[in-house]
């Protein structure tokens, strides 16, 4: 004969009252939910094998990702423009369930990937995306436009040789970045930056031993290339202006980090560490300035409030109103959309635009 167990939970620890609720349950049913307990929260093994993956590939879609997380209480689906499409499926369900539920939402996935793909098109037309890497692919930043060129013939044989001085050699395989002056600011007396009108242009230059034009292989490389050469300019460029910005408004932070992130243009930790992301050197410098003021604020109010909110405002407004009487062409568009919007923070609210607008590489 089955016993039944009785399990008694307190009210309140700090009531004092001795009356708890009574709970029933019969002896096998109460084993069971201790032993999932245990293995739940006690057992960091058993958790690891409640997280997994498989991958499916769609005609439409392409490339589905159906990955199991002990986190999630529902079927969500994701599609990112860049990560692609994610169906999570809490772990106590079957991959099976989480398909059914995709080919549901199947029509409306193609219609947002679509979607994000003309998206990511124009942003790629306009600069503010890069994809594909190859022979004549541009990039421009506040400092520099850098151009990629494939070097067939005796050319390209000779990028295989020991760099001149003044060249940059990528890693033994025969890429090189030949740097050309095109302004100086010291006798044109220009007082902002900006991608349209950049102060060098670096070719990078490589071989014709290298893959196909086109192929994922040679964009990595190029891919590599790019990012040193943001790196480069972010680690000579954003720690001046984070110094400047925060002298300006009475900031203190303890380090600047350049990051490489896939997810965020900065953050700031409790210690007072500000990290930025290395492709903030694409933006214009309003929109730049924009996420460097953003982090400086954290450093004042953690949080998203309505004290970050108006103190990032602030510091916006006269920001912009500098920008603007140095003459940027860039920081005129952006006063003239801050007149228009009805937004009870207009600043922040274009800028804010303005960056999502950009895609991380």
């Amino acid at each position: 004969m089955i016993k039944n167990y009785c399990i008694f939970v307190p009210r309140g620890k700090t009531s004092g009252r001795k009356d708890t609720y009574k709970f029933r349950l019969n002896k096998p049913l109460c084993e069971f939910i201790l032993c999932c307990s245990v293995c739940l929260f006690l057992c960091p093994t058993i958790q690891m094998k409640m997280t997994g993956e498989k991958r499916f590939q769609d005609p439409l879609a392409g490339e589905v990702i159906f990955r199991k997380s002990r986190r999630c209480r529902r079927i969500s689906i994701r599609v990112h423009p860049v990560r692609g499409i994610c169906v999570s499926v809490p772990w106590f369900l079957r991959y099976d369930d989480g398909m059914r539920f995709y080919m549901q939402k199947r029509e409306w996935v193609c219609m947002v990937a679509e979607r994000q793909r003309e998206r990511l098109k124009a942003a790629e037309a306009g600069g503010q995306a890069i994809s594909m890497l190859s022979s004549g692919s541009r990039v421009r930043t506040l400092l520099s436009e850098i151009v990629f060129s494939r070097m067939a013939g005796a050319a390209g044989e000779a990028c295989l040789d020991t760099p001149e001085p003044g060249r940059a050699d990528a890693g033994g395989t025969g890429i090189i970045v030949r740097p050309l002056i095109l302004e100086d600011v010291r006798q044109t007396g220009r007082l902002y930056l900006s991608p349209d009108k950049p102060l060098s242009r670096k070719t990078v230059c490589y071989p014709d031993t290298l893959p196909e034009e086109g192929s994922a292989a040679l964009s990595s490389l190029l891919s590599d290339v790019l990012v040193k050469i943001l790196r480069d300019e972010a680690k000579s460029l954003l720690p001046v202006r984070l110094s400047y910005l925060a002298g300006r408004y009475g900031m203190k932070y303890k380090a600047v980090s350049i990051k490489h992130n896939i997810s965020n243009w900065g953050s700031c930790s409790a210690l007072g560490n500000i990290n930025l992301n290395l492709n903030l050197v694409r933006l214009p410098e309003p929109v730049c300035d924009y996420v460097l003021l953003h982090e400086l604020a954290h450093l004042k109010y953690r949080d998203h409030g309505v004290g970050f909110h108006g103190f990032l405002e602030e510091m916006c407004a006269d920001n912009m109103l500098r920008l603007s009487s140095l003459g940027d062409p860039y920081a005129d568009e952006v006063m003239a959309s801050v007149r228009k919007s009805r937004s009870a923070r207009p600043y922040s609210h274009v800028l804010e635009r303005e960056v999502k607008k950009y895609r991380l590489l």
